[in-house]
């Protein structure tokens, strides 16, 4: 898991529309913590990611992703990974996420992620 990844599911996870920052914490320690500002954590276990407030997220065998709570995802038009929920996302310049509610999310690094108003 890298905390960008955290941070995209967070954001998919919150309805995509508050600002909020992740970070690892120490970066020694196992299992790996992110720590994100909109009040959720995550750590990872054998390629799975749980979050503290109970909900896992998972890569399916064909790709898909796979979200305990309930949250289905399917590629869309353009690129566009479409969630149940009503946030859609897809991969931009640099490695970054851009969400269809404003919203971009990049890595600080391999350490930080943000997710903010896109400004373009």
């Amino acid at each position: 898991m890298t905390v960008l990844e955290v941070a995209v599911y967070a954001l998919v996870l919150t309805g995509g529309k508050t600002p909020f920052f992740c970070e690892q914490k120490d970066q020694v320690a196992a299992p790996m913590v992110v720590e994100c500002t909109n009040g959720l954590s995550a750590t990872e276990d054998k390629g799975v990611i749980h979050y503290d407030n109970g909900v896992v997220v998972s890569r399916l065998p064909d790709g898909n992703l796979s979200f305990s709570n309930g949250i289905t995802a399917h590629w869309g038009a353009g690129s566009w990974v479409q969630f149940s929920n009503g946030v859609s996302m897809r991969r931009v310049a640099g490695g970054n996420f851009r969400s269809s509610t404003g919203m971009l999310c990049e890595a600080g690094g391999t350490t930080k992620a943000s997710c903010h108003k896109d400004e373009e």
